[in-house]
């Protein structure tokens, strides 16, 4: 050891290691992030529970920014979780939509079918006045008089706005009535906490509600007041909540801090009068009613010729597309004709009597097609069909994608076509393996060349050679007979001959 490492150890001491060690430490990025992570939950926890709001600031921005990212990168799975707290809300809005839409069709039909309505359209008739103005002057006259924010859990009003010219109601009286009706219904009505009050009528007063998580907004109306209303209610409650998120989930019964709510909520203090003037309306130009009967004719006539031409061109599509043979791209009407393109076999077959019977004639079809040959099954099969003159015994027939000729066929049928069937069955285009020569058509051939002696010494039997059933001719003949049967059956495919040379009798 050198003298001043002497020296250091004297001076340092036993703190040497606890130097090194610390520098160590300092020096390390997982020593310093476990040292982090061991104070930053109490800190948190700390700085929560002192209601401190240095800790919410702080942390606002980076997890709004990565809430954003993350929602923009995995949406779906944003929405599957988001998805129980917001279905209900958004089967209210359906519901009330449709509430909403039910009502405008029964106010239509009751306006088109009443006695009142066809007053209604003389006067509209004799003032000039559009009917819809009229109805509207009967239908849709209210007044918005009173609106209440109110929070749900204590029934506590927190905002509330009235028409100048109405009678002042007790706030407290009405928040705290709003929350006991809520529960009655609740407890009295539904077995859960989804369904609430919504429309409630206390002698000439409407009053609607539009539930929040955390609050509600009333309106009290008088008259009938529209649909349209309740969008705007639930609009102007949701415009609430994004200003007054924080100060709604601290509200403790101060409604101080909610000075500019009714700024929002006065937008729903809506008047609708009769106040329209008569005799200004009654000195507008008259309006004929002739020229829109005359244009609703022309209009249906229109709309009735477009959709039977439109009916007929889907017949044709359709029957067409389906035709084996027949591959169609486009159709349209040209000077009353349906003009056809896209593919066409030459063999394939224009089902015009279907055609016929759907109210389309021949005439009106016009084939602008490009020939091409067709593969499909039933092109195929009766492509075969007319080519092979099928004799009676056997059969062509679709199985599972596969054409099949089947049955016991003439064996000089089956040695004209010999060439023919084994080339479509060596291209796997058709299936002969059940398709076999008859006995009758073999017997009666030999009983033609052959004298009763030679044919009592033949025998057939079936046999299967490569999955293909043949007739095997066995038996013995003298060495003529033999020659002429060997000539008779050379080359076959559907018949074997198993036929040995008779032996000579010995001379006595």
């Amino acid at each position: 050891m050198s003298q001043l490492d002497e020296l250091r150890r004297i001076i340092v001491g036993g703190n040497a290691d606890q130097l090194a060690d610390l520098k160590n430490r300092i020096e390390s990025l997982e020593h310093r992030t476990n040292d982090v992570a061991e104070v930053l939950s109490p800190a948190i926890d700390k700085e929560l529970a002192s209601g401190g709001d240095r800790l919410v600031e702080s942390f606002k921005e980076p997890v709004s920014r990565s809430l954003k990212q993350a929602i923009r990168t995995e949406p779906a799975e944003y929405a599957e979780i988001l998805y129980p707290v917001m279905a209900p809300s958004i089967r209210r809005a359906i519901s009330q939509a449709i509430s909403s839409l039910l009502l405008t069709i029964n106010r239509s039909i009751d306006s088109a079918t009443s006695v009142s309505a066809w007053k209604l359209r003389m006067q509209s008739w004799r003032t000039g006045v559009p009917y819809a103005e009229l109805a509207l002057r009967q239908s849709l006259v209210y007044r918005v008089e009173h609106v209440y924010l109110i929070h749900r859990d204590t029934g506590l009003l927190i905002k509330e706005i009235s028409s100048s010219d109405t009678q002042t109601l007790d706030s407290d009286a009405i928040g705290a009535m709003f929350s006991a009706i809520q529960s009655f219904v609740q407890d009295s009505f539904t077995a859960g906490n989804d369904s609430r009050l919504t429309d409630l009528k206390v002698g000439e007063y409407n009053v609607w509600v539009a539930h929040g998580a955390q609050t509600m907004l009333a309106c009290v109306i008088t008259g009938d007041a529209p649909e349209a209303l309740k969008q705007d209610l639930y609009d102007t409650l949701d415009q609430i909540r994004t200003d007054y998120s924080i100060e709604i989930a601290r509200f403790q019964g101060d409604s101080s801090s909610f000075d500019g709510a009714d700024l929002a909520m006065s937008n729903l203090l809506q008047v609708r009068l009769k106040d329209i003037d008569e005799k200004q309306a009654a000195r507008k130009s008259k309006v004929p009613l002739w020229p829109f009967l005359i244009l609703a004719a022309v209009l249906l006539f229109v709309g009735y010729h477009w959709f039977e031409r439109k009916t007929l061109l889907d017949t044709a599509n359709h029957l067409l597309d389906n035709q084996p043979g027949i591959a169609t791209t486009h159709l349209f009407w040209e000077d009353d004709k349906i003009v056809v393109q896209g593919l066409r076999d030459p063999d394939a077959k224009i089902p015009f009597a279907t055609l016929e019977s759907y109210g389309i004639s021949e005439s009106q079809i016009d084939l602008r097609t490009i020939p091409f040959r067709s593969l499909e099954v039933g092109m195929e099969l009766q492509r075969f069909t007319e080519e092979l003159e099928l004799p009676s015994g056997v059969y062509l027939s679709e199985r599972e994608g596969s054409i099949y000729l089947y049955g016991e066929a003439p064996f000089l049928w089956l040695q004209h076509n010999n060439n023919r069937i084994r080339q479509l069955a060596a291209d796997r285009r058709l299936n002969i393996s059940q398709l076999s020569p008859s006995y009758e058509s073999v017997s009666d051939l030999l009983e033609q060349s052959f004298s009763k002696e030679d044919l009592a010494r033949l025998k057939m039997s079936s046999l299967v050679v490569d999955e293909q059933s043949v007739l095997v001719v066995g038996g013995q003949l003298d060495i003529q007979s033999l020659t002429i049967l060997q000539v008779m059956f050379a080359n076959s495919d559907w018949v074997r001959l198993n036929v040995q040379p008779r032996p000579l009798k010995s001379e006595s």
